[in-house]
């Protein structure tokens, strides 16, 4: 059974605004981080965080079990709605936190899949003998990990601002205001640690074994987060989608995978020669799936993108 699986993705957008975060009065600006080039130079060019791609494979997930091939997972009252603050239950119209692992996991499997934290305070008051009562702490890791999105290396990224106008019956509020987007070619890097899905480290015997959940369950929420990939190569991962969805061409992508125990992550498809230094990273028990315009002995080349997925998901 599939235990650990990951992704290097290399495509091309054009006109993106996926990572929107600066507003100043009228001007929404896109996201602009700092990092070197092969040669050690300092670039700063259009990114997106890794909270972000998270969020959308999130949302991917959410789809599928609602509306989708994953139908039948269940989900806590926080993330069948989409509700940050999660796990929780819905009670009287309000949302109230789930703070025990177990039933979180048990009852949610994007919660088991993404994990959560839980921060709160004290509700007020003093417990039993001296101190203040104690707030609640309780985190879950993520299963699923993510590099932020950004320029591949060798080719030079652009952006532009642009003005739109605010329509209004009203003349006085029809401001005009600008948003910049971006178009470029970009990479990022994601694991899954399938084999932990399910599972809570401290409930496990001597042996490994304890998932909270069915195998059948576990094998079906395990579908439902690799297949959520798929919907972020084809651009659902950011902001403004509902009125600048990216235009997207896949370029490259590699996928290692083993039925036996977990992988290192792969070289960042955002470096010119990252196949063959993912591919002299892996160990033996890995096996690389690979779709594009490269060669590699060490990897399976496929026809599409289809076909990798098809493999994975027949491993679960």
């Amino acid at each position: 059974m599939l235990k650990f699986v990951s992704f290097a993705v290399k495509f091309q957008i054009n006109v993106h605004d996926l990572n929107n975060e600066m507003i100043a009065g009228n001007v929404n600006d896109i996201r602009m981080i700092q990092f070197l080039d092969d040669k050690g130079n300092l670039r700063e060019e259009p990114g997106v965080s890794g909270r972000m791609l998270k969020h959308w494979h999130y949302e991917a997930m959410r789809q599928l079990i609602l509306n989708g091939s994953a139908k039948g997972i269940g989900l806590c009252d926080a993330c069948r709605v989409g509700e940050p603050i999660r796990p929780s239950m819905l009670k009287d119209g309000e949302f109230y936190t789930i703070k025990s692992e177990e039933a979180a996991v048990k009852g949610c499997g994007i919660c088991d899949v993404h994990g959560y934290l839980i921060a709160e305070k004290a509700k007020g008051g003093k417990g039993e003998g001296e101190g203040e009562e104690k707030g609640t702490s309780a985190r879950r890791g993520s299963r699923a990990m993510f590099s932020w999105l950004l320029p591949v290396l060798d080719v030079e990224s652009c952006w532009k601002q642009v003005i739109h106008n605010r329509v209004s019956s009203d003349p006085a509020v029809m401001m005009p205001f600008n948003k910049s987007y971006a178009s470029g070619f970009y990479g990022f890097v994601s694991v899954l640690d399938a084999g932990r899905i399910g599972l809570i480290e401290s409930k496990l015997d001597s042996s490994g074994a304890g998932a909270l959940i069915d195998e059948s369950e576990r094998k079906s929420r395990i579908k439902a987060a690799v297949e959520a990939y798929r919907y972020l190569i084809s651009g659902q991962m950011g902001a403004s989608l509902s009125h600048a969805v990216p235009h997207v061409k896949p370029l490259e992508v590699l996928v290692a995978y083993s039925e036996e125990g977990p992988l290192p992550f792969p070289v960042s498809p955002i470096y010119q020669d990252y196949l063959v230094l993912t591919a002299n990273l892996m160990p033996e028990h890995a096996n690389l799936l690979y779709w594009g315009h490269a060669e590699n002995d060490k990897a399976v080349k496929k026809d599409s993108i289809d076909e990798i997925f098809h493999e994975v998901i027949n491993k679960i």
